[in-house]
């Protein structure tokens, strides 16, 4: 199989593609394999107006976000099967042991594998290598275009690598569910993610790269299901009374926004008032990304669309492009993403602007990576985050300084 990573030294591609199993381990003479990768991080935000991917303001934090250990553990069970294991730890969980990875891949053939258990949404170009930081030049990816709360799923998976004229290719079918809690604004919720499926396509010429990529979900969440009970509560109050009562009450934001949304629709047609639910309702998300890389020069362009069937949550619009060079074990890269919510029309789309539902931000990212082995990279960099609109209001803007040590062994 051919495995690139088109931002990272193409030298430095194979530990990372043996510890996510894009491409099989050497195997050990007793077919047991262990590999690691670590994130040590320290991050300053220069501004308290302005929320960047969960990180706070105020003084240097060191080892809570963009910090991470991992270990996966590989066994070859017999020539055509193996069964892996991924081990995560977090600072922003507390460093909780959690199990990212758990499946059995069985090659049917010498082009073709199926692999059973936790698995990998391949949401984007570098979700195989998501949590390993020394995989790409960034700290971590861009919430803009890498903003989705969650990675796994229970399912299954057929991959099939092909070649043909000058292409290589892989094309990747997956299909299960997630019944797992999903956190959103720093607050977890129930959630089930039905009938996941999707399908993505890989092709390489040369330099030159592309990844076309869709899938789709049944989404429900546990979020206002006392809706009629807190609305019930505020004893007919207005809409925006209700909403300051439910807000003070300490009630999570999506509680918020179901019940604001019930009081806002009454007397609205049933089709509105039942599209502000998360009850079995239909998600799709998009992807297209295309890579260039000669060896000192890198460019990737990434684009992420989601659609949701549920009034609550508004489709987005993102996308992210970063130019990389190399100087021998130095490379300086910079970034531009931008993140854009789009309103539906008709009576949903004056709900959602009414609820202030629309955000539209951007970030430039400077940064440097220097590779002190041929496994340790240590990384800096400033991203300058703009936020245009922020929950329907004027947004701020700061600056987000990040170092990082991030290595694979």
């Amino acid at each position: 199989m051919r495995t690139r990573t088109l931002s990272t030294p193409k030298s430095l591609l194979l530990p990372c593609a043996l510890l996510l199993g894009a491409a099989g381990p050497a195997q050990a003479d007793n077919g047991l394999n262990v590999y690691g990768f670590l994130n040590a991080g320290a991050y300053y935000l220069d501004e308290n107006d302005i929320s960047i991917e969960s990180y706070e303001s105020g003084s240097p934090q060191f080892f809570n976000r963009d910090t991470m250990m991992g270990l996966q553990i590989s066994k070859e069970i017999s020539e055509r099967t193996s069964a892996t294991i991924q081990l995560t730890a977090k600072g922003e969980e507390d460093f909780a042991v959690r199990t990212s990875l758990a499946f059995i891949s069985h090659a049917l053939n010498d082009s073709t594998d199926i692999r059973f258990g936790r698995l990998r949404i391949p949401f984007f170009y570098y979700s195989e290598f998501l949590d390993v930081g020394y995989a790409y030049n960034w700290i971590r990816p861009t919430g803009d275009a890498y903003g989705i709360p969650f990675s796994d799923y229970n399912g299954a998976d057929i991959i099939k690598r092909f070649s043909f004229d000058s292409f290589d290719g892989q094309i990747q079918l997956n299909y299960g569910r997630r019944d797992k809690e999903i956190v959103l604004f720093n607050e977890a919720y129930e959630s089930e993610l039905n009938n996941f499926a999707g399908a993505t396509l890989n092709l390489y010429m040369g330099d030159f790269g592309l990844r076309v990529g869709m899938q789709q979900t049944q989404m429900t969440l546990d979020s206002a299901a006392d809706a009629q009970t807190l609305i019930d509560v505020n004893g007919g109050k207005d809409a925006q009374l209700a909403l300051y009562d439910l807000t003070v009450s300490g009630a999570r934001r999506i509680d918020i926004a179901q019940t604001y949304a019930t009081l806002l629709t009454s007397g609205m047609s049933q089709k509105t008032q039942d599209t502000f639910s998360f009850d079995d309702k239909k998600a799709r998300y998009y992807n297209l990304a295309t890579t260039w890389d000669n060896g000192d020069w890198s460019f990737i362009a990434e684009t992420a669309v989601i659609n949701f069937d549920s009034g609550l949550y508004v489709d987005n619009f993102a996308w992210l492009a970063s130019l990389a060079k190399r100087f021998d074990a130095l490379t300086i890269h910079t970034t531009y993403s931008t993140s854009r919510d789009r309103l539906d029309g008709g009576e949903v789309g004056k709900v959602q602007e009414l609820m202030m539902l629309r955000g539209e931000d951007e970030s430039v990212t400077l940064g440097m990576r220097y590779d002190l082995d041929e496994a340790t990279a240590f990384k800096l960099e400033a991203t300058h985050h703009m936020e245009e609109t922020n929950q329907g209001l004027p947004g701020a803007s700061g600056t987000l300084y990040r170092a990082a040590l991030q290595l694979v062994f």
